[in-house]
């Protein structure tokens, strides 16, 4: 069994955890069964998360929304590479059904990424990178190795504990590297920026939400280079699960919109 003491390596247990807790389920919005293996292997208190009905149902709507895109971008491009941006033990390679010709690629810390290949052993056409999201120099790698291709940058759960500032320059490094393909990625409301409000999965840990969005065009209007594809929120997919707390926020999608939403960009 695998023991956890980092802070930082416990955040990405959150929504493998509730990916694993949801896969077992017979009607499960998304299954992940090797996420419910990882967990099995795993010496650690996950009582905690069981008392987090939000974040359990948000990482679970927010996998199957991405898992999603990715399958349309395939689909739909000659030469598809899509990048986990802050991976974590993101599983979507496993997941995607239909992957056809497209490379992926997962990016985060090299601590992070020392767990990732203890846990999930890089396989096919799924390669790692050790960087930071900071950095650019993994921008210029994929650039090179890959001309001609069009690129899905998908950072999940990820962008709202860096600044404003941070994300911009992120958005900026790869509209200037590449003319086509996308960008997709969740953000918390400006309401709980200001109100210092944290996910109930995050409660006991020291990470803080430093960054919020509001609406899909601040974004535009950052970098004119990505145009808004959609803005979804969380609670308007499969409506029934979020409890009576998120059915009666998810008919008010301006509401939602102060907490979290899901936002997808062209690059153009």
């Amino acid at each position: 069994m695998m023991r956890f003491d980092n802070a930082v390596v416990e955040t990405t247990l959150i929504p493998l955890y509730m990916r694993a807790k949801e896969s077992r389920r017979e009607d499960a919005i998304l299954k992940d069964p090797l996420a419910e293996r990882i967990i099995a292997g795993i010496d650690y208190d996950f009582n905690g998360l069981d008392n987090a009905p939000m974040s359990y149902m948000g990482c679970v709507v927010r996998g199957r929304y991405y898992d999603g895109r990715t399958q349309k971008f395939i689909h739909e491009h000659a030469q598809p590479v899509v990048v986990s941006i802050g991976c974590g033990l993101d599983t979507r390679y496993q997941r995607v059904s239909d992957r056809r010709n497209a490379v992926f690629y997962e990016l985060d810390l090299p601590e992070l990424m020392d767990l990732r290949r203890k846990l999930i052993p890089e396989e096919g056409e799924d390669h790692y990178i050790e960087g930071s999201l900071l950095e650019t120099d993994w921008l210029d790698m994929l650039k090179e190795r890959h001309p001609g291709a069009q690129f899905l940058f998908i950072a999940e759960g990820v962008l709202m504990y860096f600044t404003e500032e941070q994300v911009r320059g992120l958005l900026t490094a790869i509209t200037d590297r590449f003319a086509e393909g996308e960008v997709s990625f969740d953000v918390c409301g400006p309401l709980m920026v200001r109100r210092g409000i944290r996910p109930d999965s995050m409660r006991d840990f020291q990470a803080q939400i430093r960054s919020g969005v509001e609406s899909g065009w601040e974004v535009e209007a950052w970098n004119p280079r990505l145009h808004l594809i959609e803005q979804r929120s969380y609670m308007e997919f499969f409506r029934g699960r979020w409890g009576l707390m998120g059915q009666t926020l998810g008919r008010f999608p301006r509401l939602c919109r102060k907490f979290s939403s899901l936002l997808c960009f062209r690059i153009a």
